[in-house]
Parts: C-alpha cells; structure tokens; sequence
C-alpha cells in the first residue's frame, strides 16, 4: 500500500489528477481512440473535462460523446 500511496503523491506533484487519469482510461481503453496520437488522447481529455463543467452528464457519457463526434452545442444538450 506503501507504493500506491508514493505513486499517487507523485502524480499530485506532477500536477496530474484521478479525474484525469480517470478520462485517459476511458479513451484509450476505447477501441474508437485506436487510432489517436497522444497528443490527440490529451486534447480529448482536456475537452471532457472542459465539457463536464455545467454538465448534467457522467464523465463516462461525455467520453462517449465526444469519441462519437457530438459536438457540445444546444442540440446535443452538453450544457444542461
């Protein structure tokens, strides 16, 4: 346990948090981000968390939407 908890201050330190790590997972553990670079991996991230604020939807759902294509617009309801 030990370790976990060194790993997880280090990751704080780095600047980098669950919620981010958590939103990587679900994008490169998604077979439509197969072909994404890593640059394009941590803009995706980055656009979840920006669409989350103001957001009724889970995190996994705006993940969802976003390796969809939806665009956060009114139609598509991201901002509720």
């Amino acid at each position: 346990m030990n370790e976990i908890t060194k790993q997880y201050n280090q990751l704080l330190d780095e600047g980098v948090s669950i919620t981010d790590l958590y939103i990587y997972h679900l994008i490169v553990n998604d077979e439509r981000s197969y072909t994404m670079s890593e640059k394009e991996i941590l803009d995706a991230v980055q656009e979840v968390l920006n669409r989350q604020y103001g957001s009724s939807k889970s995190i996994e759902e705006l993940v969802d939407g976003l390796l969809d294509g939806e665009e956060p617009d009114e139609e598509n309801e991201w901002y509720e």
